[in-house]
């Protein structure tokens, strides 16, 4: 059934903007049911009484059960040097259970906050979509970029996939399930000798992804299912 975000009030709701164009799109007709994520942490079934020029408005027929896992995932990303890698990474982090995504400016980092923080917009909107498909209550919330040596965070587990790192890896943890953890994971050209000196006092635990080196993209997917394969 398809899933929208929209606005319920008084036992009913209403599609508008971009949700009512998306509703276009998929070709909701009047008497249709449909889901509607109010982003309140609330899912409802809805049936569609009304299609007008700008609004789609229905009834709400009953709130349904949901279940949120109760597992805080943080993603740190050393920010590439094309922003459109960026791009295609927010839809796949937000299906695997991402909760944060932290843009981090590193060493190796040459576009400048600003050219970070214009792109950030793009990125919450195409999380917001990706929660439709994957049937998410909440979106990945994406935070304002941060120099590497910034970096805060209280997660339980801290990890930073290394590609120096030979000793340890994930497939070496025996499988326990937490309530919160961190990544980090670097972009092109690597994290330096100096950055990883600083996670380490920030408690990140360097591990190995693999005896084989990874592109970011698929570093971020790879890491991502590790920790929750592991601590999930």
């Amino acid at each position: 059934m398809d899933r929208f975000i929209g606005k319920v009030e008084k036992e009913r709701f209403i599609l508008a903007e971009e949700e009512f164009h998306h509703a276009k799109v998929k070709r909701v007709k009047k008497g249709q049911k449909i889901e509607i994520n109010d982003l309140s942490g609330s899912i409802y079934l809805g049936v569609v009484e009304n299609i007008d020029k700008k609004h789609i408005t229905g009834k709400i027929l009953k709130k349904l059960p949901v279940e949120e896992e109760d597992f805080y995932l943080e993603l740190f990303l050393g920010i590439p040097n094309r922003l459109s890698k960026v791009d295609d990474l927010i839809e796949p982090v937000s299906q695997l259970g991402v909760s944060c995504f932290i843009p981090v400016i590193t060493q190796n980092t040459a576009v400048k906050e600003k050219d970070i923080l214009k792109k950030i917009p793009k990125w919450e909107k195409i999380a917001l979509n990706s929660i439709k498909q994957c049937r998410r209550l909440f979106p990945v919330e994406i935070k304002k970029p941060v120099y590497l040596k910034e970096i805060k965070t209280d997660t339980e587990k801290r990890i930073v996939f290394y590609e120096k790192e030979k000793e340890f890896s994930l497939k070496d943890e025996k499988r326990k399930k937490i309530k919160t953890a961190s990544i980090f994971i670097g972009a092109e050209g690597g994290i330096t000798e100096k950055e990883i000196k600083i996670l380490k006092e920030k408690k990140f635990k360097p591990a190995s992804l693999g005896r084989y080196t990874l592109k970011m993209e698929t570093a971020v997917i790879t890491g991502i299912c590790q920790v929750n394969f592991v601590y999930r």
